[in-house]
């Protein structure tokens, strides 16, 4: 692990309109649910990185954007469950509470200070190409969390800025009634395995 000093990101208000929070929410939830299951800390840092990404000049600009970059490949997606299928899998209504929770806490400020500035995780069983050339910062669970070295893991480099309009994913559409709305479908059942 990095022994540098790994500072807390700033907090991320999200400065968009009703519909626009809406589609941020589902899409941030739907990445801390998929990728961390129904565990709550780990759902925090899995939402922190998504944030960061954001904020970040090598990722779009957007929450959902930073969610489903590279999905419509079957491989190369950032978050693996929205191209490999898993966004099949139902979780209850109630984990998806906790979830959209878990989200609306991180886009009105809340800092999961421990991964500092990362964009980047994986579960410590697998190696992927890239860890070598990141800065390993903590572990979280079963996650080892990573930053960009030099200037682009600094605070200055998180400056990016959306303009708070968020897009209407078709992938987020059966689980998202802000979704399917803004795609100009309607009657949209939310997930519910019981």
């Amino acid at each position: 692990f990095s022994t540098a000093p790994n500072p807390a990101a700033r907090p991320f208000i999200f400065a968009g309109g009703i519909e626009d929070r809406a589609r941020a929410s589902d899409c941030l939830a739907a990445a801390v649910l998929y990728e961390a299951g129904d565990d709550a800390v780990g759902q925090h840092a899995v939402a922190q990185v998504v944030l960061n990404r954001a904020r970040h000049p090598a990722y779009p600009s957007t929450v959902c954007g930073v969610v489903f970059q590279g999905s419509e490949r079957r491989t190369g997606c950032q978050f693996t469950f929205t191209c490999d299928g898993a966004l099949n899998r139902q979780y209850s209504a109630a984990a998806w509470d906790r979830a959209r929770g878990v989200a609306g806490m991180a886009l009105a400020g809340y800092v999961y200070a421990p991964v500092g500035l990362a964009t980047h995780y994986h579960t410590d069983w697998v190696v992927p190409y890239w860890s070598d050339s990141l800065e390993k910062i903590t572990a979280v669970g079963t996650h080892l969390f990573f930053r960009w070295p030099g200037g682009w893991g600094k605070p200055a480099a998180f400056r990016q800025r959306s303009n708070g309009v968020e897009p209407g994913i078709g992938k987020m559409a059966k689980l998202s009634p802000a979704h399917a709305l803004a795609l100009g479908g309607a009657g949209v059942e939310l997930a519910d395995a019981g």
